[in-house]
């Protein structure tokens, strides 16, 4: 039997003296059940959140589904100015794969460097992943773009939306190693999470603007890309444990 060791303080003189203490099987216990907890947290929100983009899916074109959508889209395409373009174009950007590739090299280089490379190929999985995953949703669906004029060069079909899927599986993956690394050393993750979220939602926010896509379309691309985000952090949690402690 494995132990998850920890390190006892005993604070003299106004020193802190640290003793490599012998492991607990208290503590070992503990860190499972915050594994397995974790495993079923992110297998059932997958399901759920594949679920929502399953009938989605299947009420794309009722009526009531379309009139909403189109008015959300027609509302913020008609409030279209250069300023507000410019800016759009930009948060769109950041959503493509021109950034999300060689961010993604340099972040596994580094990680690799560091000795860390289970994280990198998790990050390299993670964004092949749903970039598949939804070419393949899009194939099967076949949705066609709105036929408004389009302010950015967008190709293929539109549902669900490549760039809000990516974003929210890409960035979301980001802020939760992000979110890990500070919560070990006892910081909060507010911030992380806070600027993760402002920043996916920009980036789905910004193809309705710029007309490329229905609301419906970034809708299912967060779902889908929620959903391939769970199945990652679910995976990352299969390595023994001692390759875990050691990672980290």
């Amino acid at each position: 039997m494995f132990g998850v060791c920890i390190r006892h303080h005993f604070r003299v003189t106004g020193t802190i003296h640290i003793l490599d203490g012998a492991c607990h099987p208290f503590t070992e216990r503990r860190f499972k059940m915050s594994i397995a907890k974790k495993r079923a947290t992110s297998a059932g929100g997958a399901i759920l959140l594949l679920l929502l983009f399953f009938l989605l899916a299947w009420n794309y074109h009722n009526p009531y589904v379309l009139s909403v959508s189109n008015g959300i889209q027609g509302y913020l395409y008609d409030s279209l100015n250069q300023f507000g373009s410019s800016i759009f174009i930009g948060i769109t950007r950041l959503g493509s794969g021109y950034v999300s590739f060689p961010l993604t090299g340099i972040l596994a280089i580094y990680l690799i460097i560091k000795r860390k490379p289970w994280i990198a190929l998790l990050l390299i999985y993670n964004l092949m992943v749903v970039r598949l995953f939804n070419r393949f949703l899009k194939t099967v669906y076949a949705f066609p773009r709105p036929t408004l004029k389009h302010m950015v060069d967008a190709g293929y079909y539109s549902f669900p939306s490549g760039h809000s899927m990516n974003s929210i599986a890409f960035y979301g993956f980001l802020g939760y190693l992000a979110a890990n690394h500070f919560k070990q050393k006892g910081k909060s993750t507010r911030l992380i999470w806070t600027v993760t979220s402002i920043l996916i939602f920009l980036i789905g926010m910004s193809r309705i603007y710029l007309g490329v896509h229905f609301p419906t379309d970034v809708i299912g691309g967060f779902l889908a890309g929620g959903a391939t985000l769970l199945v990652t952090i679910l995976i990352s949690t299969l390595r023994p444990l001692e390759q875990r402690q050691h990672a980290n």
